[in-house]
């Protein structure tokens, strides 16, 4: 029987300075780089590990996840007896669930993996280096709109006053699923979300997700986004 898939997203915990950047010239894309520690900054950024906590459907669990700037990653998830380990290396991905043998993603799954590599804080790492990556991104009024080649559709909604992602959403089949970023966090010069919801319409799978720890560029090597 097939779960409901439960991402890890991510939150916001310290106070965010406001981000004036609405002149002339400046657009959404430049908003949210500034925001989030400036692009310079952001450039020598190649990989994040994050630990966090989950509360979803009256239990509790944790989730640990690897994401790379070339689009890797791997995510832990142990949820009351359920585990699973899903990995991308960029053209094959894996899902392992419980003790059983990992399985090869496909189909419409397979769209979705290869976009979450740039769930949440990670969008940065597509959105906002077009050269790095094949895919679409635009601006849509407020909110940015990327699809990685061969994935879906993300959209981030900015917070008008910070420029950072107030809400981050995309379609796992008919449902809906909102990712609203709820307080951040500054980490060496970076701010991340420290504190998120994640609703996909059904109120019993509503998921509070908090980041508890947090490792810029950590070392990563091929075998930890592949399986079998």
């Amino acid at each position: 029987m097939k779960r409901p898939r439960l991402s890890v997203i991510l939150a916001l915990g310290a106070v965010v300075p406001t981000i004036h950047l609405l002149a002339a010239g400046v657009d959404g894309f430049d908003r949210w780089a500034a925001a989030i520690g400036g692009r310079e900054r952001l450039s020598t950024v190649v990989a994040v590990y994050r630990e966090a906590t989950i509360d979803v459907a009256g239990f509790q669990g944790t989730i640990k996840a690897w994401h790379t700037a070339d689009g890797r990653y791997r995510k832990e998830e142990r949820i009351a007896t359920l585990a699973t380990v899903e990995t991308f290396d960029g053209v094959h991905g894996m899902l392992q669930e419980g003790t059983g043998a990992p399985a090869p993603i496909a189909g419409a799954d397979l769209e979705r993996t290869r976009s979450m590599p740039f769930a949440n804080w990670n969008a940065a790492f597509f959105a906002l280096f077009p050269a790095r990556l094949r895919g679409a991104r635009r601006e849509e009024g407020n909110e940015i709109v990327f699809r990685p080649e061969g994935g879906i559709d993300w959209r981030v909604a900015l917070d008008a006053r910070t420029g950072l992602p107030a809400t981050m959403t995309h379609q796992e089949g008919a449902r809906t699923v909102v990712v609203t970023f709820v307080s951040y966090e500054t980490i060496d010069g970076l701010t991340f979300e420290s504190e998120i919801h994640r609703s996909n319409g059904l109120p019993r799978f509503d998921a509070v997700i908090r980041f508890v720890k947090t490792v810029i560029n950590p070392p990563v090597e091929p075998s930890l986004f592949q399986q079998g």
